[in-house]
C-alpha cells in the first residue's frame, strides 16, 4: 500500500509474548496516537489489551507463530483501519495470503436489522462483522492492483471471541463468502481450521515477512475526485466501495424507502461526517440504484457550484441525469411527498426558509426550508458538517433537523460517519487543522511533530509568488491545484476594473470571475475548470469539491494575536457571514476549515498578517 504502514507489525509469537506481558497494546497506543492525533478511548485500549490477545493466541494454537502480523493496518488512501491482517501464503495455491481480521468483543446484541446490528437498545446502528471485513476486502481489490488481478490474495474473518453462539445467533444468519466469515469464541475449532485453510504453517517467519512487504509496498491507485466518483456510480453504473458506517448509511436509507413503501411511520436520515468523510459518495451511490428500484429521487444542495458543476459534468447534452441535481429551494411547492427521496447533500447549508430574495413574503411567515423537504420527500436524507456553516442564514444541523423532524412526527436516524478519505487519508491533519483554528477546545501543535507517514504536507510560503511556486513543484502533469483566499477582497458581479481584484505586493490575481472570460470559466466551475488555476476561490466556489493541492491566502478577517485567534469583521466583504456580529467568529473559522481540507495530498498557506503568517509558520514546523 505504498507508503502506508500499519500501527505495528511483527511474528506472531512475538506479538503474542508482548501480549501476555501487558507491553502490545501500549505500543499500539503510542502509535495511535502519533499516527492520528487523538487520544486512546478505554474502549480501544481494553479491545488492544483482549482482542488482539484472543487473535494472536487463536494463531498461536493454530501452529501459525511464524505468521507476519500488521496491526491496526490502514486501507489505502483511508483514516480506516483494519484490526488485523495476518500475512502468509495459502498452502494450497502457494500463493501470498492476507487475511484481513476484524474483531469484536461483543457478548450480546439487542437486535440486527436487515443486516444492520445495534447492541443495545437506542444504540447506532453498526455494519454486520462479515460485512465490515467483507467491505474492507473489495476496498482493497478497488485500491490494490496487486489485488485486482487476483482477488483471491485477500480474505476476510470476523472473529468475537466473547461471544457464544446462542448470544450471536442473530448474527450467524448471515451470506458467507471468501471475504466476508464470521466466529463466535464457541467456534474456534472452525476459525483455526479455516486459518490453516488460509495460511501455511510450515512457512518459516522470513518468507511471510516477505509476503509482507510486498503487501506494503504496491502502490495503490491514485485518489479519485468526487466528480469522478460520480460520473462513474451515474454513468456507469460503477460504484465505489462504501465502507464501515458509509455502507450502515446507504443501508438504513435503503430500508427507509422499503418502509416508505409499506406505509410506515416516516423516517428522517441525518448523516454526519467531516471534510472527505464520504458523504457525497453515499448520495451517488443511492442515486445510481433509484431506476433499479423504480423510484423517483434528487439530489439536492445549496451551492450553485456544486449543483451546476454536477450537471454540467455527468450530463453535458442535456440527455440524461441532469433532471435529478436540484437547489434546496426547488421543493417550496412540493408538499404530498411526492417524491421517493431527496438527499440533501452540504445540508448545512440549508437556509432558514426557501422565500426567493427580495420577495415581499416576510421569512416569519414562510416555511422552514428543512420542513419543505421532509415534506416533499417519503425519505428526507440530510448531509451534513456542523463545522462547514459559513453564513449567519445557515441553520443545518442535527439538533434543528431532528426537532422539525419530530414535529412532523417522523422518526430520526443519525448515522456519524467516522473514516477520512481526502488529505492523504489523515484524519490527523483534520484534527490539526480543528486545534489550529481554535475550532476544538485544544492548543495548536506543530504538524512536523506529527507522525503523518509522508500522507499529506503541509507547507507555509513566503508569500503567494512562492506558493504557486510550490503548487506548480508537486501538480505535475497529471495532478490538479487551486489557490483560495479568505473573503477579504471585493467580488464585482458584472464589472471588472483594469486591476485585479486581489493584489497582495506585487502579486496580482482575479476573484474566481462571475462571468467566463479570457482569464477562466465562470465562477461556477471554478473547482474542475484547468483554467481556474489562473484565478483564486473562495469558499463558496470550494465548498462540495477537492483537488490534489490547495493553497489557502489568510486574509486580514482572522489574525492570530499573541495567543489567540481575533476575528475582524471590518475586514470581511461577505456580508452574509457579517449579518450576526455574534456568529462571525465561528462562522470565520468555519470558513478557512473548509478551504484548508481542500486537498487530497497537500496544502500551503500564507497570511497578509505578519504575526499571523509567523504563527502559521510556527505550527507548520
Amino acid at each position: 500500500m505504498g507508503d502506508l504502514v500499519p500501527l505495528v507489525r511483527g511474528r506472531a509469537a512475538t506479538l503474542l509474548q508482548e501480549s501476555r506481558q501487558e507491553k502490545l497494546q501500549a505500543r499500539v497506543g503510542q502509535a495511535y496516537c502519533a499516527a492520528h492525533f487523538r487520544p486512546v478511548n478505554a474502549r480501544e485500549f481494553r479491545s488492544w489489551r483482549h482482542s488482539l490477545r484472543a487473535l494472536l493466541e487463536a494463531l498461536h494454537e493454530a501452529g501459525l507463530g511464524d505468521t507476519e502480523v500488521l496491526l491496526e493496518h490502514s486501507l489505502p488512501r483511508s483514516s480506516l483501519r483494519v484490526d488485523a491482517i495476518a500475512c502468509g501464503y495459502n498452502p494450497e495455491t502457494r500463493r501470498p495470503s492476507y487475511v484481513f481480521i476484524e474483531l469484536k468483543q461483543w457478548t450480546e446484541l439487542h437486535s440486527v436489522e436487515a443486516g444492520l446490528v445495534r447492541l443495545n437498545s437506542g444504540d447506532e446502528l453498526r455494519a454486520h462483522p462479515a460485512d465490515q471485513v467483507r467491505d474492507y476486502c473489495r476496498y482493497v481489490r478497488h485500491s490494490i492492483q496487486l489485488v485486482a488481478e487476483d482477488e483471491k490474495l485477500v480474505s476476510g474473518l470476523a472473529y468475537l471471541h466473547n461471544a457464544d453462539r446462542r448470544n450471536a445467533r442473530l448474527l450467524l444468519d448471515h451470506p458467507a463468502d471468501h471475504w466476508g466469515r464470521i466466529y463466535t469464541g464457541e467456534d474456534l475449532p472452525a476459525f483455526l481450521q479455516q486459518l490453516n485453510l488460509l495460511l501455511d504453517r510450515n512457512r518459516t517467519h522470513d518468507e511471510n515477512a516477505a509476503a509482507a512487504d510486498r503487501f506494503l509496498k504496491y502502490p495503490a491507485r491514485p485518489s479519485a475526485q468526487f466528480i469522478e466518483i460520480a460520473h462513474d456510480a451515474l454513468r456507469k453504473r460503477e460504484l465505489l466501495p462504501l465502507v464501515d458506517q458509509q455502507r450502515v448509511a446507504y443501508k438504513r436509507i435503503e430500508q427507509a424507502l422499503k418502509a416508505a413503501n409499506e406505509g410506515t411511520r416516516k423516517t428522517v436520515v441525518i448523516v454526519v461526517g467531516g471534510p472527505g468523510s464520504g458523504k457525497s459518495a453515499i448520495a451517488v451511490s443511492l442515486l445510481s440504484e433509484l431506476e433499479e428500484l423504480d423510484m423517483r429521487g434528487y439530489h439536492a444542495t445549496g451551492s450553485r457550484s456544486f449543483t451546476e458543476t454536477l450537471r454540467r459534468h455527468l450530463d453535458p447534452d442535456r440527455t440524461g441525469v441532469r433532471h435529478i441535481f436540484k437547489y434546496n429551494n426547488d421543493f417550496r411547492d412540493n408538499r404530498n411527498h411526492g417524491v421517493d427521496i431527496i438527499i440533501s447533500d452540504e445540508a448545512h447549508r440549508l437556509r432558514r426558509s426557501s422565500t426567493p430574495s427580495g420577495s415581499k413574503r416576510s421569512n416569519a411567515k414562510a416555511e422552514p426550508q428543512i420542513k419543505e423537504l421532509i415534506t416533499a420527500a417519503r425519505v428526507p436524507v440530510f448531509l451534513l458538517d456542523e463545522n462547514q456553516r459559513v453564513r449567519a442564514d445557515e441553520v443545518g444541523s442535527v439538533a434543528e433537523i431532528s426537532r422539525i423532524a419530530g414535529e412532523l412526527g417522523c422518526e430520526v436516524e443519525v448515522i456519524n460517519l467516522r473514516g477520512q478519505f481526502r488529505c492523504g487519508g489523515s484524519d490527523a491533519f483534520d484534527r490539526w487543522v480543528d486545534c489550529l483554528l481554535g475550532i476544538v477546545e485544544e492548543p495548536p501543535v506543530t504538524w512536523s511533530s506529527l507522525d503523518s507517514g509522508g500522507r499529506f504536507e503541509v507547507h507555509v510560503g513566503n508569500d503567494p509568488r512562492d506558493m504557486e511556486k510550490w503548487l506548480g513543484s508537486h501538480r505535475g502533469d497529471t495532478g490538479t491545484a487551486r489557490m483560495s483566499a479568505g473573503f477579504c477582497w471585493d467580488w464585482p458581479y458584472d464589472h471588472r476594473s483594469e486591476t485585479p481584484d486581489i493584489v497582495i505586493g506585487d502579486w496580482k490575481r482575479w476573484w474566481n470571475l462571475r462571468k467566463p472570460a479570457a482569464d477562466g470559466p465562470e465562477s461556477t466551475y471554478w473547482a474542475t475548470d484547468p483554467r481556474g488555476a489562473r484565478q483564486v476561490g473562495c469558499v463558496y466556489t470550494a465548498q462540495g469539491f477537492e483537488y490534489d493541492w490547495a493553497g489557502v491566502i489568510f486574509g486580514s478577517d482572522l489574525v492570530w494575536r499573541t495567543d489567540k485567534w481575533v476575528a475582524q469583521s471590518a475586514e470581511s466583504r461577505d456580508y452574509k457571514a457579517k449579518e450576526d456580529s455574534r456568529l462571525f467568529p465561528e462562522l470565520v473559522r468555519n470558513a478557512y476549515r473548509v478551504l484548508l481540507t481542500r486537498g487530497m495530498r497537500g496544502v500551503t498557506m500564507f497570511s497578509v498578517d505578519p504575526e499571523t503568517q509567523s504563527h502559521l509558520r510556527a505550527m507548520a514546523g
